[in-house]
């Protein structure tokens, strides 16, 4: 595969770090009742909104790889379409979560950082909007993610397209490509 078809080690470790971030805060998520982390929800949504901005920002200063030459116009604009509403989500998720916080109107401890309180606590029947909208969306990000990584299984594994294989760390990658 050429070069031109890979992803950069920087992009890599984003994808793969910011995925692993998702996944752990919405298993958090959905156990906040029960094992109580809802500070370490709160740090890795900052995280995660950091990493997110830094992946932007790579994304747009670094060349973006190119698709394989097997891939259809419209598979092309399906993936960028996809691509689109993950990164959408990805700021989305974060932003709300901040914005839940912030209405709160209490201090709020970020990175070991206290911050006092931005505005006077909105009412609670506002707030259960900003939530509901929090959790529709990471509730999104986890299928789209979901689905993102079937359809790279399925390129890969029955279409015989390198997709998975061209973000993945190139030890995993070589033992793809020598297997098919």
């Amino acid at each position: 595969m050429s070069d031109n078809n890979l992803y950069s080690k920087t992009a890599k470790i984003l994808h793969w770090l910011i995925a692993a971030v998702i996944f752990l805060e919405y298993f958090i998520a959905i156990t906040l009742d029960a094992t109580h982390l809802k500070w370490l929800h709160i740090q890795l949504g900052c995280f995660l909104l950091i990493l997110v901005i830094v992946r932007i920002i790579w994304r747009i200063s670094h060349q973006y790889p190119d698709f394989p030459s097997q891939i259809t116009g419209i598979n092309k604009l399906l993936a960028k379409i996809g691509h689109l509403i993950l990164y959408f989500l990805m700021l989305a998720i974060p932003v709300t979560g901040l914005v839940l916080i912030i209405t709160k109107g209490v201090t709020i401890n970020i990175f070991g950082i206290d911050i006092p309180p931005l505005m006077k606590a909105m009412a609670k029947p506002e707030r259960h909007i900003i939530k509901s909208v929090h959790w529709y969306l990471a509730t999104m990000i986890f299928y789209f993610a979901v689905f993102h990584g079937l359809i790279a299984f399925m390129h890969e594994f029955l279409n015989k397209i390198p997709s998975l294989s061209r973000m993945l760390p190139e030890c995993l990658a070589k033992y793809i490509r020598d297997s098919k």
